[in-house]
């Protein structure tokens, strides 16, 4: 489709998208915008919990805990474990509604990629950790309140 520019008498095409380009558009923005609208996450076109969720001053969230030889438990930020591991809290997350067996798995698993970071680890304890922000003093803090869910020991301890 070609028009005439004006005051030049030359014809010059339209400026238009192709339309294979306008459909193609048309068809990304209809994916994105339903499952927003549904409520339903079709990742990765989609991450619309990640923005919409209303965050408070409590936050409960699946943590891992080693604990050495005395006792003493310490968080394990997934952050240091290997990247296939560093998005274990979406399994741990689905530990509740599974088999004792399923749950040992998990633990095990996580257990032995701890184990590197933290050797002197005798037990894997995985929990809720149920974070609250308060202000002292003008300043704000976490409190954290971890819940126990699982825990696996390492083989002879």
């Amino acid at each position: 489709m070609s028009t005439t520019v004006p005051g030049t008498g030359v014809e010059a095409e339209a400026d238009r998208a192709p339309r294979s380009a306008r459909i193609f558009v048309a068809v990304l923005f209809v994916l994105l915008l339903v499952p927003g609208l549904i409520g339903f996450d079709a990742w990765p076109l989609t991450g619309w919990r990640l923005f919409s969720l209303s965050r408070t001053h409590s936050q409960t969230r699946w943590v891992i805990e080693a604990v050495d030889g005395g006792g003493d438990p310490q968080v394990v930020s997934l952050e240091e474990l290997p990247l296939g591991d560093r998005h274990a809290e979406w399994p741990m997350a689905d530990l509740p509604g599974a088999s004792e067996a399923r749950r040992d798995a998990v633990c095990r698993a996580l257990l032995a990629e701890v184990l590197r970071i933290e050797p002197a680890t005798l037990e894997l304890v995985i929990g809720r950790d149920h974070a609250r922000l308060v202000e002292e003093g003008g300043h704000w803090r976490t409190i954290h309140d971890v819940e126990p869910f699982h825990s696996c020991r390492v083989a002879g301890s």
